[in-house]
């Protein structure tokens, strides 16, 4: 991990003078180095995430026929469909959580006749149509590129350890593009494709939807219907998303902060003692017993974050106006106010903190390997020095941008 973390911050340097020594470089030219890049790393095994090998086990699930959603590996049901597999897919009591669209490309290209390099390329792939997006769309756009093109973020999390996220982010760039050239179907299907490759993009729609207006609401609706339709046959494209929603944490200093609020208010209890006041005043209902498992402090703690999202969205897409913008604060808000903030998740606002040259979240793009010690202690990193050197300089930077931004009324 030492040695990772230095190789990732001397890349982040390097990153930062390509940024600023090749912003007028053409973009054949940030495409070769982006290519380069990536090719170092697309034939090394994934050693910090395990999620490439669920990504080849849906793929061969898929293809015997089965629906990925209706089992869990660990079910008899899908017994010898990929031995050498099973050993290493992670939470196999869980069906997968991945949408349909991300579903179709891991057995387009995860399947038996491909693997997990194909499947790395063509992650890679997206990966370099971010840099050719970035280098079309407007303001800072060279700068975004060629930051993009040597940011050692993409290049470690899809050609090094193969997450699925570049391909998601690479359709709503495309999605944005669309707008911007007044297409609105083909932005609406495009962006239906990007949520579909990961339900994160979601935070997106209120911008989306106010720029792109009926003809987009039309295509991106119809296109979610159709796909959702076609992955229902044997089983509900929802899969473990549920339990991953009231389960999974990682990195995220608000949510283990309003737990242990929670606990220290034993709110839950209160709120169950209420519950139980109204509960004999109706008579006891048998609809009241399905909601008893919903009185502990980390659902409460969801549900608040959940709520403030909610809020944060409605205000973010009231404020600004131009969709660029609003997107880029309200995926930044999805991912602060989530339980869950894996390193690659950063990949979704990246472009768009590169674009608009944005602090606070470059900074984080460059600090949040350090997480990765949460899962692979080394002596001497506690956890609140990793929380420490993660996002101390990211409150401070965040803090000023947004009194910067907020402080001027009508300000993109």
């Amino acid at each position: 991990m030492g040695l990772y973390l230095c190789v990732f911050l001397a890349g982040s340097l390097l990153s930062l003078f390509a940024a600023r020594s090749l912003s007028a470089s053409g973009p054949a030219f940030l495409l070769l180095c982006g290519g380069v890049f990536r090719a170092t790393l697309l034939f090394r095994a994934p050693d910090l995430s395990d999620d490439v090998h669920r990504y080849l086990w849906d793929a061969r699930v898929a293809e015997a026929g089965i629906s990925p959603y209706a089992f869990a590996p660990r079910d008899p049901a899908l017994d010898g469909i990929a031995p050498e597999l099973e050993p290493r897919v992670a939470h196999p009591d869980i069906p997968t959580v991945y949408p349909p669209a991300a579903q179709a490309a891991f057995r387009a290209a995860g399947g038996s006749r491909g693997g997990l390099i194909p499947l790395k390329a063509l992650f890679s792939a997206a990966d370099l149509a971010i840099v050719l997006l970035l280098c079309r769309s407007g303001g800072g756009n060279r700068f975004a590129a060629a930051l993009y093109a040597f940011h050692p973020l993409p290049i470690t999390e899809t050609a090094g350890q193969g997450h699925l996220d570049s391909l998601g982010v690479a359709l709503l760039l495309a999605s944005l593009a669309y707008l911007a050239s007044r297409r609105p179907l083909a932005a609406g299907l495009a962006y239906a494709l990007s949520v579909l490759t990961k339900y994160l993009s979601l935070a997106a729609v209120f911008p989306l939807l106010r720029r792109g207006r009926l003809r987009f609401l039309a295509s991106f609706s119809m296109a979610i219907a159709a796909i959702w339709l076609a992955a229902s046959r044997g089983a509900s494209p929802a899969g473990g998303l549920g339990q991953y929603a009231t389960r999974w944490d990682f990195n995220s200093l608000l949510y283990p902060a309003l737990v242990q609020g929670m606990d220290r208010l034993d709110l839950p209890a209160r709120a169950k003692g209420a519950f139980l006041d109204l509960k004999e005043r109706l008579d006891h209902p048998a609809w009241t017993q399905s909601v008893f498992p919903f009185f502990y402090s980390d659902f409460f703690a969801r549900a608040a974050l959940g709520l403030l999202l909610l809020v944060s969205l409605v205000g973010v897409a009231r404020r600004w106006r131009e969709p660029e913008p609003s997107v880029f604060a309200s995926l930044a808000a999805i991912l602060l106010l989530s339980p869950t903030l894996h390193p690659w998740y950063l990949l979704w606002v990246l472009p768009f903190a590169a674009l608009r040259r944005e602090p606070a979240f470059l900074y984080l793009s460059f600090a949040v390997p350090v997480s990765y010690l949460l899962l692979y202690p080394v002596p001497g990193f506690p956890r609140a020095l990793i929380y420490a050197v993660e996002y101390g300089p990211f409150a401070v930077l965040f803090s000023y941008s947004l009194r910067k931004r907020l402080g001027v009324r009508g300000v993109p």
